[in-house]
């Protein structure tokens, strides 16, 4: 396609179908995903205010695109200026997190049970099995205390724990000085690694499946490897923990 061609609605439209390869291999479409991290109310001040842009459009989208045609005439400097005002902010986000005490809060939850089958639409759950399922008014109550109210608290820990693991996993990558976060929400980009864009996705290997694939490899077990590297690490565990815990 045509350079020309290539304007801000060019990348509107490929974000908006998710289609994200070509913004991995065009400077012009990384800073489109970077304009993007910024346009919130609050950060989007901060920004014209501390790189001195005065910009004269009043609505967030339009001041959006007014930045981005703006940027485009001077491409480095525009990567140069985005990217430290990304680390500053992402740096104030990061000090708000305690870390320590979150993991203190997550590893309270002993048992990860969703309490039903509704595989994480809890809505669609209760209404196909009870809503809709059940006529009689009294069967529907007899089921708040055995089933409904264990459902519901069952979603409610285990979206809990999800959402707050997945920010430490985040914080994680965000440390590393090759990672560029995201400081506003971007559908489908968590952060950037050299300047390649990436959703960071988070899942559960199932334990004999991770200890069948480490002894296949002639690797020790998992448990005892953490062990020894917590210790080069200097990181303390409780020892006497079970196995699971630690």
């Amino acid at each position: 396609m045509n350079l020309q061609m290539k304007d801000f609605n060019y990348w509107k439209k490929l974000h908006e179908s998710e289609t994200l390869e070509e913004f991995s291999s065009d400077t012009i479409g990384l800073l489109w995903l970077k304009i993007k991290s910024i346009i919130r109310k609050e950060l989007l001040s901060g920004f014209v205010a501390k790189n001195a842009i005065s910009l004269s459009e009043i609505a967030l989208s339009k001041q959006f695109e007014e930045l981005f045609t703006l940027f485009c005439n001077d491409q480095v400097k525009s990567h140069k200026i985005l990217d430290e005002y990304i680390r500053e902010e992402s740096s104030k986000q990061v000090k708000k997190l305690d870390t320590i005490q979150l993991v203190s809060e997550l590893y309270k939850l002993k048992n990860f049970d969703w309490g039903g089958d509704y595989q994480n639409s809890l809505d669609k759950y209760l209404v196909s099995r009870y809503v809709k399922a059940l006529q009689s008014y009294e069967t529907l109550i007899s089921k708040f205390d055995t089933e409904i109210n264990p459902a519901v608290q069952g979603y409610v820990l285990n979206s809990w724990y999800n959402h707050w693991s997945s920010i430490l996993i985040e914080h994680i990558f965000k440390s590393h000085p090759s990672v560029l976060p995201t400081v506003g929400q971007i559908k489908n980009v968590d952060f950037f690694i050299n300047d390649v864009p990436f959703d960071l996705k988070v899942t559960y290997l199932p334990a004999e499946y991770i200890k069948a694939k480490r002894k296949e490899k002639g690797l020790p077990v998992e448990l005892t490897f953490l062990k020894s590297k917590a210790v080069d690490a200097k990181l303390s565990y409780d020892n006497k923990a079970k196995p699971s815990d630690i």
